[in-house]
This record gives structure tokens, sequence and C-alpha cells, in this order.
């Protein structure tokens, strides 16, 4: 009997084996690899709320996240979108546009007092080797019913003698739509000097805020939100918490090379006369040709009452902010005039002239005042796009007249600075 099992075994073996290679599953036809695909992040492209009947058909909302296949068609609207576009990527498997982007800075800087009335005290010129970086993450995603969706995320370091190892976080912020949720600049600010080497180691003022912001029609737009300085991590003047976040409206307006804002700042000060502080600013660019070399002209002007932290540049702040304190009851302004002309594709000049004065009323009827007085010039060259470096001068004169407090002598009198500065881009 074993014989014929073993028979019978063999001559079965051949029909198990074409019955197990049939069962075995066939490999799949090979695939190309997945790779990254390049997008770019912008401004969502909205139709406005009240669009001229000439263009109503052509202002349908459209996805403004592109890939790279998206066509030449969408070559105009990047370029209208000018630096507001970054370019980032789709990950395989993902319909998220990352875009990962930063600066860094580093210069030799000399700065020179002159104060007539701090004797000894006076600080001596010093040479400092000024250095900055800062990191950036923004994320966008356009859903199916063509609800934009976004993330943005920057940090800076800044490494100074007293705090050498400090992080500052200056946005991080959701978007839904056209509303905006987290930490971000003011929407109250116009001018902040982003031509000026000071502007990449001093970043500009931000708060906490919920914003919403709408293209009213082609040239108008419209941007209304809560805002709380108290939440504010760059410098920024002390000021009394308030019973309500501050509220801010803001209108632009954007005809060819004219640039209009127009903001107004409502807040709650509960140790006011009127309960009130308030804050109103008016600025314009004008983009002109001066020899055939493109250039702009801005001047700006603000004011406010009790609402200090409304005016003035990043470095008007922080001498401010050593001077006044939270209870101080303030008036005051600050003006710019700032010029930018391109010489050739590579080399640029700018140069701004600035005052902002605050008085202090005082309980016995004195008058405190602070008053900053700025001019400052560069020359920028621009060999290829994400590097620069270049050469900045500028003299400050601050008069502080506050009988009842003390002030650093390196706060007063004349300050002259001179710097050599390079910065890449990434």
């Amino acid at each position: 009997m074993s014989r014929l099992a073993l028979v019978m075994a063999l001559a079965g073996a051949p029909l198990a084996l074409w019955e197990a290679q049939a069962a075995a599953p066939r490999p799949l036809p090979a695939r190309a690899p997945a790779l990254a695909r390049s997008c770019v992040i912008k401004p969502p492209d909205v139709s406005p709320l009240f669009p001229s009947p000439a263009e109503a058909p052509e202002t349908a909302s459209a996805p403004t996240q592109d890939s790279e296949d998206a066509g030449d068609d969408d070559e105009d609207d990047d370029e209208d979108d000018g630096e507001e576009a970054v370019p980032g990527l789709v990950l395989p498997g993902s319909a998220t546009c990352m875009a990962i982007s930063g600066t860094v800075n580093a210069g030799l800087q000399y700065d020179s007092y002159r104060i007539p009335k701090a004797g000894d005290a006076e600080p001596r010129p010093a040479y400092s080797w000024p250095t900055s970086a800062s990191f950036r993450i923004a994320t966008s995603q356009d859903l199916a019913s063509g609800l934009r969706v976004g993330t943005a995320f920057e940090m800076m370091l800044a490494p100074s003698k007293d705090a050498p190892d400090t992080v500052t976080i200056s946005e991080a912020t959701v978007t839904v739509g056209t509303m905006t949720f987290g930490l971000a600049d003011s929407r109250f600010s116009f001018w902040t000097g982003d031509e000026f080497a000071f502007s990449a180691r001093l970043p500009g003022r931000n708060v906490g805020l919920i914003a919403w912001e709408r293209d009213l029609t082609e040239r108008w737009n419209l941007a209304l939100s809560l805002e709380d300085p108290m939440l504010a991590t760059t410098a920024t003047i002390p000021t009394v918490n308030g019973r309500v976040p501050d509220g801010i409206a803001r209108l632009t307006y954007v005809n060819g090379p004219l640039t209009l804002h127009l903001a107004g700042a409502l807040r709650d000060v509960p140790a006011s006369a009127s309960g009130f502080g308030r804050a109103g600013i008016v600025g314009a660019t004008y983009e002109i040709e001066v020899g055939g070399s493109p250039g702009s002209l801005t001047a700006q002007i603000a004011g406010a009452i009790d609402g200090a932290a409304y005016i003035g540049s990043s470095l008007d702040a922080t001498i401010a902010r050593q001077i006044l304190v939270p209870a101080d009851s303030t008036r005051g302004f600050s003006a710019v005039i700032a010029a930018r002309r391109e010489w050739t594709d590579e080399w640029a000049s700018n140069i701004y002239l600035s005052r902002y004065q605050i008085s202090v009323p005082f309980v016995d009827q004195s008058k405190g005042k602070l008053r900053i007085d700025r001019i400052a010039a560069n020359l920028v060259w621009t060999p290829v796009d994400g590097f620069k470096a270049g050469l900045e001068g500028s003299i400050a004169q601050t008069n502080v007249a506050l009988a009842s407090r003390v002030v650093p002598a390196s706060l007063g009198g004349r300050l002259l600075s001179a710097q050599l500065f390079i910065e890449r881009a990434f």
C-alpha cells in the first residue's frame, strides 16, 4: 500500500504545483515613484463684495495653490502677487502646500554717543556684531468647497548681551477663508522700514488678534480686527490691560502705482477720563521713475491719545518702553517720509526721515515729553535673489524731559550709528 500511495502522490504533484502557482498573487505593474510637486502659496482669489458689472463674470473664486502643471495662464497672476507669493511643495499623499523660508542677517556696527549732560556716564563709542535669524513655516490647502485653510509660524533669534539665547515668536496664525486667528502684525501698521537693516533685527509690533479681511471692490480692501497688545511678543510700549480687545478698522486703496492706507484704533483704557484711547494713521506710497530707473516715495503720519503703542517705528518703541509705564496717559504723533531709488538691477538706495513725539501730562499739571528725530540712509547691493549686502548710517537725536523718571544716560542726546550688513534669504 505504501508503494501505491507514493505513486499516486507523485502523479498528483504536477497538478498541485499548477494550482498553487495559479492561486499565488500576481505582482502589480511597476509604478513611477511618487515625487513632491511644486506649488505656490499666495492670497486666496476671492471675488470682491461689490464687483463691477464688467468684471463680475471673471471674478469667480479660483484655487490659488498652483502646481507646476497648471499651465501658463497663471503666470500673470503670480507676477501680480509679487512678493506675497511664496514657493512651496506638495508632499506625496497630501493636498497641503507647505513653504519653508527664513533669513540670516549679520553685520558690523559702530555707535557713537554725544550726551552733553551725561558727564562721565556718557557711553563710549563701541563696535558690535549684531546678528539675527528668522525661520518661517506656512501651509495652505484649498478644500473642495473652495475654502482656503492655512497656517503660519515664524520665530526669530536675535542674540544680545542681556539675552544671548532669546527666541521670539513673531507669528503664529491659523487662517480659515477670510478669517485669521492668532499672533500676527497689527492691521493698523503701514510703513515698517523693511528696506533697512534695523527691521531685520527688531521685528515690528505684533498682537494677538482675530481679523477679517476682504476686497470691497477691485481697488478697495477692508480689514476689521480685534487685537490684544498684552499678548504681543515683540517690543511694544507698556499698556494698561483693557476690559475688551482693541478694535481696528483699516481701508487700503491700490490703483497702479498708488497705495493708500487708512486705519483707526479704539481701545478700552479704564484709567482714562473718557474711558477710551484712540489712534489714527494715514499713509501712502507712490511708485515713480526717475531718469528711467524705478523708485518709490512713502509718507505716513499717525496720532494717538492714550494709544502710544500704535505709533512710531520698532526703534522708537524700543526707547519709549524704557521710559513710559503702563499707567501713563499719553498724547503723541509720529511721521515718516521715505524714498527708494533703484540705480541698476543690482544697486539701490533708501533714505527716511522721521519724528516721534509723546507728551505725558502728570497729576501736578506739569508735562513730560519724549521726542526722537531720526534720519537714516543705506546703499544696498543685490547681485542675486535672496542675497543682499550694504552700508547703512543713521543719526538719532533724542530729547527726554521727564523730571520724575530715572532715564538711562544712553537714551538722551545724539546717537550716530553706521553698519555693514549682509543678509541671506532662503
